[in-house]
């Protein structure tokens, strides 16, 4: 599979009060990857696999956040893979799927125990093999579904029971086929959704849409949509009774210039705007939570990019992280674009003012910049910059968008 950028790299940092939790930068992982599977067990985090200077690995990395230190582990014994998946139940980790090198796609499944630090292979999925599909492990199971490999995009849904070592098949995902969704488990439920369908005169076809899955019942519910755009090849996890989606590409499957963090509230079906990570998003990076803190890195920015970010989740001491908001598509309105000498900025009346405009290029330069500014419609004169596509930045309080436009 080979991903295709707009390349831009924006840099832009959020500024939080001095007791509000943000993101930290610790030490650079020892390695360039995407696709790499990340894990937590008993306090370490790992990686594993991923695409390497775009070939399929087989390398396992332990990471000690007492000491902020990678250490290389012996290979994983299976298949090398990129765009693999995985999960932890019980004190174990579960990964699977993907493609080699040698073998294409897969559709087999592995076992890591901590304890005695070895890798067994489980019963292969009876399913078409595919890469990056959903992959759940909640309550002694692991649900699998979704992906594509030979014959497309997919949106089967399957179910494997850890005590029995074996599969069966369940009701279908109920929406379009697609590949590298997001998804998370909380409670008895699995949600999943966003992700990659095949495109449709020649639109990408990049949902924004939730679903939740009750394995006893075996019935799928739509859930709240993402109020943003949609998007494909993040990282996810669940914490504290609810789910997260990290990053990835946005609507265009291209690069977002703000790492985007969601939270999702199962119990009030709401999503939650949470600090950015540093930079512009990535895709296919990795995560993996220790105690109260999800670790960040690698994936696929401008370039692959090392750099470990930790952010600690709010604990009730202090002041509460400040809520980065995506505007809604529907609170702006950007006109004309494209454009030759003037474009019109317009907020909803439910949204304040615009505070700041910042104009990019698509390496990141800085163009243009308003700032102090105080209404909710602004003209910016773009007369005099080079025909081309740019990113429009407008923050109105604690709430940004980021929109392509045309110059003409």
């Amino acid at each position: 599979m080979t991903k295709y950028l707009f390349a831009i790299i924006l840099s832009i940092t959020y500024l939080f009060s001095a007791n509000a939790q943000t993101w930290e930068l610790l030490n650079e992982s020892p390695f360039r990857s995407h696709h790499s599977i990340g894990f937590a067990l008993n306090g370490i985090g790992y990686s594993v696999t991923g695409s390497i200077n775009e070939v399929p690995s087989s390398r396992f990395y332990s990471y000690d956040p007492a000491t902020d230190i990678f250490t290389q582990e012996d290979d994983f014994p299976g298949p090398s893979r990129g765009f693999g998946i995985g999960d932890t139940w019980d004190g174990k980790a579960y990964i699977g799927f993907g493609t080699s090198q040698s073998n294409g796609p897969l559709n087999d499944l592995w076992v890591f125990d901590p304890d005695n630090n070895t890798w067994t292979e489980l019963a292969s999925c009876p399913c078409d093999a595919r890469l990056h599909p959903a992959f759940i492990a909640n309550q002694g199971k692991i649900f699998v579904g979704m992906g594509n490999g030979a014959t497309g995009n997919m949106n089967d849904w399957w179910e494997y029971d850890m005590a029995t070592d074996s599969w069966s098949q369940k009701p279908d995902f109920p929406d379009l086929p697609r590949h590298h969704p997001y998804q998370f488990a909380v409670g008895d439920y699995v949600y999943t959704g966003f992700g990659h369908g095949s495109n449709i005169n020649g639109n990408l076809n990049i949902f924004d849409e939730l679903y939740r899955y009750d394995p006893l019942t075996e019935v799928w519910d739509q859930m709240k949509t993402l109020p943003a755009e949609g998007r494909v090849a993040g990282t996810q996890f669940s914490y504290g009774g609810k789910g997260y989606v990290l990053s990835g590409d946005g609507s265009d499957h291209s690069v977002m210039p703000f790492g985007s963090f969601w939270e999702y509230d199962p119990l009030e079906d709401e999503w939650n705007g949470m600090p950015s990570h540093p930079g512009s998003s990535r895709w296919a990076p990795t995560s993996f939570v220790i105690d109260d803190y999800v670790y960040f890195m690698n994936g696929l920015s401008l370039s692959l990019v090392e750099d470990l970010n930790v952010y600690r989740f709010y604990l009730g001491e202090g002041d509460p992280p400040t809520s980065i908001e995506e505007l809604k598509s529907d609170e702006v309105i950007i006109s004309p674009n494209p454009a030759d000498n003037n474009i019109n900025i317009q907020l909803a009346e439910s949204v304040s003012i615009i505070e700041n405009l910042s104009l990019f290029n698509l390496s990141g330069q800085l163009i243009l910049e308003r700032t102090g500014l105080n209404n909710n419609s602004i003209t910016l004169d773009i007369e005099n910059i080079p025909t081309g596509a740019y990113y429009l930045k407008i923050e109105s309080g604690d709430e940004v968008i980021s929109q392509k436009i045309i110059k003409q």
